[in-house]
């Protein structure tokens, strides 16, 4: 069953607290507790979890790493994360406001990215300029946010995968939209990782970063 990255992303996290509840406590209670929380929140979050994994998670008495791993191995075997497609430059173009030379080469990066793995979205820094692209219900939408030249920062949330970050790790990012009428411009910023991998590796709720990529963003539909 495919599932959203970020929705795989919350069950792998979800299933890797098994283990670290076994590790960190030899309460037996704690452990059941634990496994039954997780159960749960799985549940709650992906349709059909609850009728496919009920007996499994039953029959689990976490006693033992092997036991843990065969339950997380039999659940995240009835998963994958879906992928984002590839992008021509012609429709990358309609989208993002960058230099023929460099949105060719965002577009080539971007391709060999989302070839290699599931992705939630793709960004590249290219000068003072960070650029993201990922897909929304379908279409293709991305911005290019301007970059915080101050890097004292050594420790920030990044707003997208909720996971502090340090030092060059995590950036601010402004995008900006012109205010309706008056010729006037409003912005908004947010810190994030300024490597897109690992960010996509923790993210498990995608509508921050989707607010933040279409702030600035008049839609417009490219051709898949």
């Amino acid at each position: 069953m495919e599932l959203k990255v970020t929705q795989y992303n919350f069950v792998r996290t979800r299933m890797k607290r098994l283990e670290e509840a076994y590790k960190q406590s030899c309460d037996q209670q704690v452990r059941n507790a634990v496994k039954e929380k997780t159960f749960y929140d799985i549940a709650g979050e992906i349709d059909g979890f609850y009728e496919k994994f009920a007996d499994l998670f039953e029959g689990c008495e976490m006693s033992s790493l092997m036991e843990i791993t065969k339950l997380s191995d039999a659940v995240m075997g009835e998963y994958t994360a879906t992928p984002l497609p590839t992008i021509e430059a012609s429709q990358a173009k309609r989208i993002l406001k960058l230099k023929e030379r460099d949105l060719n080469n965002f577009v080539k990066a971007y391709n060999a990215a989302v070839s290699k793995q599931p992705l939630t979205y793709y960004s590249q820094i290219i000068d003072q300029k960070i650029v993201f692209l990922t897909q929304i219900d379908g279409e293709f939408v991305g911005t290019v946010g301007q970059v915080s030249k101050d890097r004292r920062n050594r420790e920030s949330l990044c707003a997208f995968c909720r996971q502090f970050r340090r030092g060059d790790e995590i950036v601010f990012a402004t995008t900006s939209t012109p205010a309706k009428n008056n010729g006037e411009y409003s912005a908004v910023g947010q810190y994030c990782c300024s490597d897109y991998n690992r960010c996509n590796n923790s993210i498990e709720d995608s509508s921050a970063l989707e607010e933040f990529v279409k702030f600035a963003m008049v839609k417009k539909k490219t051709k898949k």
